[in-house]
């Protein structure tokens, strides 16, 4: 009986692997896939950046301010929808109160210590 594929004998095999050790695309693909990357991944871009001189209580202060205009948004919000996303977005204020308050919580303890 006789064989469909051909089977190449050892040293034919040993040849063809020697051959490719040598070659430069090889090396380059063994490199690319094996070897640790040299340089440091690219830094997170950020589009809102916090200066480094505002204090902890600016902070938390404007943070306040901005959850408090999300919570006048989204009340806008589902004040113009009815059903599912009315309750998406009544769901969506009680979160965003919810943050505001806690935030409000830190900001009269910090005035008590801070006294």
């Amino acid at each position: 009986m006789t064989s469909i594929t051909k089977i190449t004998p050892e040293t034919e095999l040993d040849i063809e692997l020697e051959a490719l050790k040598d070659d430069a695309a090889t090396q380059r693909a063994l490199d690319y896939y094996l070897k640790p990357a040299v340089s440091q991944p690219p830094q997170e871009k950020k589009v809102f950046v916090v200066s480094e001189d505002v204090s902890q209580e600016e902070a938390m202060v404007t943070a306040c301010e901005y959850l408090r205009c999300g919570v006048s948004m989204v009340h806008s919000a589902a004040d113009t929808h009815q059903g599912a996303h009315r309750d998406q977005f009544l769901a969506l204020a009680f979160f965003i109160e919810s943050a505001k308050q806690l935030l409000d919580k830190a900001l009269d303890v910090q005035k008590l210590t801070n006294r």
